[in-house]
């Protein structure tokens, strides 16, 4: 692994939803379209205030959670509602301010799918801006959080196009999980209980780890304390004696109980640095009891990318660690 010195940024983080959407079916033949992290502010700018447009953009681009650099939770690409409908229908999340005197009563509409798949559209309709953007921040959590969403629904669908069907049958086999493993990733470390599957390039690494221990009450200090117990005892840095920890930080890791499909676990969103060492990054985690209660199950990812930007890596592991059932 390669060196880097971390230097913690502690972002403002929005409060959102525990529970997961459930992930609309695919039309295959109808995918949207998008980078990672962008979506589309169809307003039409010379209606509104430039205090209402940076209104709606502090919410749009708040700071990602839990990474140690700011980014914004979207990239924002704004057009107008002419050029949306000619040109842009098609893209992944969509966010429409549709100001018009003759229209009655104002009206707020979370579409999935209507264009195509996988889609989030927001509509904000009206004939009072004031009250269009009220209603918007009535409902900024839900909007952040189905984007969002989408964005993990789009790679997961990606990692399902070229997944690794050996290291699946692995995985089911060793901790009965069913989980999509793109196939880029390969097995780093095995033992009894753990494995630890890695992807790397020249500029980055990612990395899931699973691990199966008895069964444990489910707090924050818990899951932290066996996370850095197991990363001790089988994941070695490039420095004799090094290995990762869960960064101590005030107020991280965040966590919060999250239902994924079946399961009732705790997430963790956090940062983590390495002992002996100067390397660290972002990691999202998700520890379950299993089917018996005999056993915990965490599931783990985390991204040392040095000097590149770290968003749109922590979401491609979050989406594996998110495709269990």
């Amino acid at each position: 692994m390669k060196k880097l010195s971390i230097l913690f940024v502690i972002a403002v983080v929005l409060c959102s939803s525990c529970k997961q959407k459930s992930v609309p079916a695919f039309k295959a033949d109808n995918f949207s379209t998008g980078k990672a992290g962008e979506m589309i502010l169809a307003i039409d700018t010379s209606l509104w205030s430039k205090e209402a447009r940076t209104t709606i953009y502090k919410v749009l681009q708040q700071p990602q959670p839990a990474i140690n650099q700011i980014q914004p939770m979207f990239d924002v690409l704004e057009y107008s509602n002419k050029d949306f409908l000619a040109s842009f229908t098609k893209h992944r999340n969509i966010v429409q301010f549709d100001f018009n005197q003759n229209h009655g009563a104002n009206s707020y509409e979370l579409k999935r799918n209507p264009y195509t798949s996988p889609q989030i559209q927001v509509v904000i309709r009206g004939n009072d801006r004031d009250s269009m953007l009220a209603l918007f921040l009535q409902h900024q959590d839900e909007i952040v959080q189905a984007m969002y969403d989408n964005d993990i629904a789009r790679l997961q669908n990606a990692h399902r196009k070229l997944n690794n069907p050996e290291m699946e049958e692995k995985i089911k086999n060793k901790f009965g999980l069913s989980m999509t493993i793109p196939a880029d990733y390969f097995v780093g470390r095995e033992e009894k209980d753990f494995l630890w599957l890695l992807y790397r390039t020249p500029k980055n690494d990612r990395f899931i780890m699973i691990y199966k221990t008895p069964a444990y009450s489910l707090t924050k200090e818990n899951i932290v304390a066996k996370r850095d117990s197991i990363t001790k005892a089988y994941i070695q840095g490039a420095v004799q004696g090094a290995y990762p920890i869960v960064a101590d930080l005030d107020g991280f890791p965040l966590c919060k109980e999250y239902q994924l499909h079946y399961h009732n676990g705790i997430e963790l969103r956090g940062l983590w640095a390495s002992v002996r060492d100067k390397m660290g990054g972002p990691f999202y985690s998700y520890t379950m009891k299993s089917e018996d209660g005999a056993s915990c199950i965490t599931i783990d990812g985390f991204v040392y990318a040095p000097q590149e930007e770290k968003r749109d890596y922590l979401r491609e592991v979050e989406a594996i660690v998110k495709s269990v059932k």
